[in-house]
């Protein structure tokens, strides 16, 4: 019975062990690599001295269903055990301070500065309860291995934290700074708007402009909200306001269209084309958020009408998405090009801070266009920190903050 009891439990936990090596963080997966490989061999020892012992058709099946079925267990539960390493992060208390002071938070909704095994449950769990995008248990341990190659790649550090970091900095500096407390909150845990306005309230913070540096309405954005509509119920607690879509700016479009020109190297308007790309959503967000569609859509056409005055025929810009929706990337370049373009723009139009997507899936779908040799493509970056942009924010966050002080002026 021991051999039998090792072989059950050495398989059970080589499966589980193989969940383990794919979702955990580098160091830790290769801890439950090794952890899986003994486990195999403490197996593979007692299926060996069953085959030795008994030497019949019957034991010898036994044991290999024993081994199959502890396997396939092993790794079935502990993927189901997945999901819940989305825990909740610890409510963040309100205590207020004095003074009559202004702030801003910066909500980027972009990757994990470095891979983080609860960030990706907490978006996949999203993704699966509010979006409808389900995923096999049996493939979930697969989407987060698959995620950690993606950081590996990239060197390990998602470039969005940094660029939001430099936008919060330039925010304060320069002509037009203003005298706010700027503070950084994120779509995944643990630095939620709800526990930014908390520090910035200990500050003695008493207006705050929440500024979306993405989409004004998403399905992640809306989700780390929640915590803070709870923590605005508390007495003495700052006035909050979001700020108006960074994308309805007036003079955005114009510095968008200027990075654009700037990268067509003097072609000819008639040989240039023109991609414009955003992030897309899944189509159940994609109905839910219509009205930031909509800014999105119209921030692009005010682009187009730029470019177009400058020369660009407008059937040679073309409206795509990253990923979820159509037409994407590669369709786009590989339309422009059939146009006849031999210089090709491609840019992030409303993306604002660099992601795992920016940095690797969008020159992968502009190579799978496949264009021919004379055609140049050229990707610019998202905004991070360029001047127009963070002069775009700061003119948001001014509006937001001036209507909460006339907010309190009428009451």
């Amino acid at each position: 019975m021991r051999d039998w009891a090792v072989l059950l439990i050495g398989c059970v936990s080589f499966g589980g062990a193989i969940v383990a090596a794919l979702v955990l963080p580098r160091h830790a997966s290769l801890i439950a690599a090794l952890a899986a490989v003994a486990c195999l061999l403490a197996s593979a020892t007692s299926f060996g001295s069953i085959v030795a012992r008994y030497a019949t058709p019957e034991a010898i099946a036994g044991s290999m269903a024993v081994f199959i079925s502890g396997i396939t267990a092993g790794y079935a539960v502990v993927s189901t055990l997945i999901p819940y390493f989305d825990r909740p992060g610890r409510e963040p208390i309100l205590n207020p301070g004095q003074g009559d002071i202004d702030g801003v938070v910066l909500v980027g909704c972009c990757d994990p500065e470095r891979y983080d095994l609860r960030a990706v449950a907490r978006r996949q769990n999203l993704l699966e309860h509010d979006a409808g995008i389900v995923v096999p248990v049996t493939a979930l341990p697969f989407v987060f291995f698959a995620e950690r190659a993606r950081y590996r790649t990239i060197g390990g550090r998602s470039p969005g934290h940094a660029a939001a970091r430099r936008v919060a900095d330039r925010l304060l500096d320069g002509p037009g700074a203003a005298p706010w407390r700027v503070a950084l909150a994120w779509c995944h845990t643990p630095a939620t708007p709800a526990s930014a306005v908390a520090s910035l309230a200990r500050e003695g913070v008493r207006r705050i402009a929440l500024v979306p540096l993405g989409l004004p309405e998403s399905g992640p954005l809306d989700e780390a909200r929640k915590p803070l509509d709870d923590l605005l119920r508390v007495a003495g607690a700052p006035a909050v306001g979001t700020a108006t879509s960074i994308w309805q700016d007036r003079l955005l479009p114009g510095r968008l269209a200027e990075r654009i020109i700037a990268a067509t190297a003097h072609a000819a308007p008639s040989e240039v084309g023109v991609v414009l790309v955003s992030e897309g959503a899944p189509p159940v967000w994609e109905k839910r958020y219509a009205s930031a569609a909509e800014t999105e859509t119209y921030f692009d056409q005010r682009v187009r009408a730029l470019l177009g005055d400058a020369g660009i025929p407008e059937r040679q810009i073309r409206m795509c998405w990253l990923e979820w929706q159509t037409p994407d990337v590669t369709e786009a370049v590989r339309h422009v090009a059939a146009l006849g373009c031999t210089r090709i723009v491609v840019a992030p139009a409303t993306i604002a801070l660099p992601t795992l997507q920016t940095s690797l899936d969008l020159s992968h779908a502009v190579a799978l266009a496949r264009v021919p040799e004379e055609v140049l493509v050229v990707t610019l970056q998202p905004w991070g920190d360029d001047g127009g942009f963070v002069d775009a924010v700061r003119r948001s966050a001014a509006e937001a903050l001036g209507a909460l002080r006339e907010r309190e002026l009428d009451s």
